[in-house]
């Protein structure tokens, strides 16, 4: 996600005052382990390493930065770290990295291997602002075991730019787009559709690889009413919707409510955001959720959710989500990142598996996305799920 020029500003301006302090502060960092233990369930998550980037790191004649979607693919054992660069500081691009294995005491330093300049109907390179990149998925096709990207484009509401989702291959050929459903991509009318910067911003595979989910920031201009404008309201319910990977067309949608905006103390006035930022499977009925909010008084704050798709509206063909007139997925807190054990929290947006741990517990892996802005920074963390 890429806030308004005014916005960044804003937030720029409170990052500047912030930087001088050591949570800011650039270079490498290592972090020991610290568990965060749930109440409401079994599931406990531990940090185990993590690392935060200088700005402006150059590789192969691109700034890295921006990233928004991560994924791993066992076979070769690389990450795949997709940016949202609009075209505005190079091509639309997916890098290709190693990530060394999760100790306590020693920095996740990414080691840049590659980057995927994404290219669009005919080969063609897409022109500024065609797309803004956001969630990442890797697919093995089941008929060729090929290894191709699913990837979603949040668009350009104000220039009437409908978000996307594609497919492409590993060298950046665009191999199909697939369908979304009409009120997703619904824009033009007033009170109606996406709303700018709000649209598809996360992208999972269910574990049997046959459907991706696709999660929206925000809630479309007519679920959100009136009372999602209005300080500490909720913000509005998200669509999350299920693709068939097979016809490339939505079969199933659910409602999920993110949480009032910011997380934590209010100032009375002032810019503030809130919504989701990335979804994962965490098996056939469960969606772990990541929730982002800011404030000119909070600053960042990011949650992790668990969501149970069980029990659920389908919401498909639902024109407008009303209270009351649906069953929105249930959801439990499983870790606030301020008390992770994380120096700084900055804007989490990519979050995937990656290999099995050697005790046999899994790895949550999360990449943030620093906006291009030289007061915030790209951070890598991982966590030991137990």
């Amino acid at each position: 996600m890429q806030p308004s020029p005014s916005f960044t500003r804003t937030r720029r301006a409170l990052l500047g005052a912030l930087a001088g302090g050591a949570a800011v502060g650039a270079g490498l960092m290592a972090a020991g382990g610290r568990a965060f233990g749930l109440g409401a369930g079994p599931t406990a998550l531990r940090l185990l390493a993590h690392a935060s980037l200088t700005s402006a790191v150059q590789f192969k004649d691109t700034t890295v930065g921006g990233l928004s979607g991560l994924a791993y693919d066992p076979a070769s054992q690389l990450w795949y770290a997709l940016s949202d660069d609009r075209g505005r500081r190079g091509p639309p691009r997916c890098y290709v990295l190693r990530l060394p294995p999760p100790v306590a005491g020693q920095p996740l330093t990414p080691e840049w291997v590659d980057t995927i300049l994404l290219r669009g109907p005919g080969g063609k390179r897409f022109r500024e602002d065609d797309v803004d990149p956001e969630g990442l998925a890797l697919r093995r096709n089941p008929i060729t075991g090929e290894l191709t990207l699913l990837w979603v484009s949040e668009g350009n509401i104000r220039t009437r730019v409908p978000p996307a989702m594609y497919e492409s291959s590993l060298d950046g050929r665009l191999l199909r787009e697939l369908t979304l459903p009409a009120h997703l991509r619904e824009i033009g009318r007033s009170n109606r559709g996406p709303r700018n910067n709000e649209t598809l911003e996360g992208l999972t595979l269910t574990p049997d690889g046959r459907h991706a989910w696709v999660a929206m920031e925000g809630a479309l201009a007519q679920d959100r009413g009136r009372a999602g404008m209005l300080p500490r309201a909720e913000p509005g319910p998200c669509r999350f919707t299920r693709i068939d990977l097979a016809s490339g067309r939505a079969d199933l949608q659910v409602a999920y409510q993110p949480e009032p905006m910011p997380f934590g103390p209010t100032m009375p006035s002032g810019p503030a955001e809130s919504g989701v930022a990335e979804i994962l499977m965490r098996d056939e009925h469960r969606l772990w959720v990541l929730e982002r909010a800011w404030s000119i008084s909070t600053g960042v704050s990011v949650r992790l959710y668990e969501a149970e798709l069980p029990g659920a509206t389908d919401t498909l063909k639902i024109d407008t989500l009303r209270a009351g007139r649906y069953e929105p997925v249930r959801k439990r807190l499983l870790l606030d990142l301020r008390d992770s054990g994380l120096p700084h929290v900055d804007n989490f947006e990519g979050m995937a598996w990656g290999p099995p741990l050697p005790n046999g517990h899994a790895c949550l892996v999360m990449c943030t996305d620093d906006n291009f802005n030289p007061l915030q920074v790209t951070q890598f963390a991982a966590f030991e799920v137990a």
